[in-house]
């Protein structure tokens, strides 16, 4: 019975048209090179000799040398050079490694040679991951003579939000480094042409990765521990050029997908302002993120703002009646009236809106209108 380095030899050939196959079906850019019989059928040697050389190097018990890191490299640059996207290039590495592993798998059969078949997996583990940075680094060297900083950044802030193992390649071609842990925030702005310019003038001035996911949303991953995020954050609304709604969360490195998806939602409740107040975190929306679930009290809510439209700037007084502890004195002078002009406003608040907005009844109702009249705002 042959052995499973012999097993795998033999099967080389017919293992590699079968990756380059599934690369076809499942990523566009290797797609679109597959299609050009030269590109296909350098992409089909290089797929070969990988195969052959990993048989070839664990049966020996030698790592990869310098000589194949750099001709992983060169395959790497080769992809940047032909246009292949970054998703493209961390999909692909992904999809190897786990088809290498079922060939490997599936080679042993029942597991009679179960000595190789370790040395096989410990081997690829291994010397996967410095075949991984090698390639990486080639593909990132190139790409960075091809691709404006801009785009690159958005790519390290899609790859740390999508908790890939290449982010730290990314980052160093950078001249950044990924750290352990990142305040998310999603800033919902006014819709802008200027993605790129905000971008690379974030990215320059306060080492902050932006990514923008959809015209009137974008995502800084601030790392933590660093410059003040409030501080950072009111500069990137100014970048905006309008009113932003805000919404933070923290993730380790990894993990912050999560974290990502609690800042988006804070961002749909959190109040406009045209300089932020906040960073505004599930603590301090938690009414109107469960309000939000319910149309009917929205639709109520709704309506008690256009009562209090019908008074003298209502909805602004009560913002800083509520954000200054209902001091009646230091919200006048944050409203620059006088007090007596704040309480004729209070009492106009209790006669349209019919509750007493210095009773708990009243702060747990006209608290949460004020916040959807300022989230509609802008």
């Amino acid at each position: 019975m042959s052995d499973l380095f012999e097993v795998l030899e033999k099967r080389a050939e017919a293992n590699a048209r079968a990756e380059i196959a599934a690369y076809g079906r499942e990523i566009p850019d290797y797609r679109r090179e597959a299609a050009d019989p030269r590109g296909h059928a350098a992409m089909l040697d290089y797929a070969i000799w990988f195969r052959r050389h990993t048989v070839e190097m664990t049966r020996d018990g030698r790592p990869l040398g310098e000589q194949a890191l750099s001709f992983i490299g060169e395959i790497g640059r080769q992809r940047a050079s032909n246009g292949f996207s970054t998703r493209a290039a961390e999909s692909v590495l992904v999809l190897h490694a786990n088809l290498m592993l079922h060939e490997i798998h599936d080679a042993a059969g029942d597991g009679e040679d179960l000595n190789a078949l370790l040395r096989l997996t410990a081997w690829f583990g291994t010397q996967g991951l410095r075949g991984t940075a090698a390639y990486m680094r080639g593909y990132l060297d190139e790409q960075a003579l091809r691709v404006k900083l801009a785009q690159r950044v958005s790519n390290f802030a899609e790859s740390l939000l999508s908790d890939t193992a290449t982010a730290g390649e990314i980052a160093r071609s950078l001249g950044v480094q990924v750290h352990e842990e990142y305040v998310v925030v999603v800033l919902r702005c006014p819709a802008t042409p200027e993605t790129g310019e905000i971008v690379e003038l974030a990215f320059k001035q306060h080492s902050v990765p932006l990514l923008w996911q959809a015209p009137d949303e974008v995502v800084a991953l601030l790392p933590s521990g660093r410059d003040d995020p409030l501080t950072v954050v009111k500069a990137l609304a100014e970048l905006t050029g309008g009113p932003c709604a805000v919404g933070a969360a923290t993730g380790r490195s990894g993990s912050l997908a999560e974290a990502l998806a609690v800042a988006g939602r804070v961002a749909r409740v959190a109040p406009r302002e045209r300089i932020p107040q906040a960073l505004y975190g599930i603590p301090d929306v938690f009414v109107e993120l469960g309000v939000a679930k319910v149309p009917e009290v929205e639709e109520w809510l709704g309506d008690l703002v256009r009562c209090l439209a019908n008074g003298p700037d209502l909805v602004a007084t009560l913002d800083a009646y509520y954000r200054n502890d209902m001091n009646r004195l230091v919200t006048a002078l944050a409203l620059h009236i006088h007090p007596r002009t704040l309480d004729y406003r209070l009492g106009r608040v209790r006669e349209l809106a019919g509750v007493d907005p210095g009773s708990v009844r009243g702060i747990r109702i006209l608290s949460s209108a004020v916040a959807r009249a300022l989230r509609e705002q802008g």
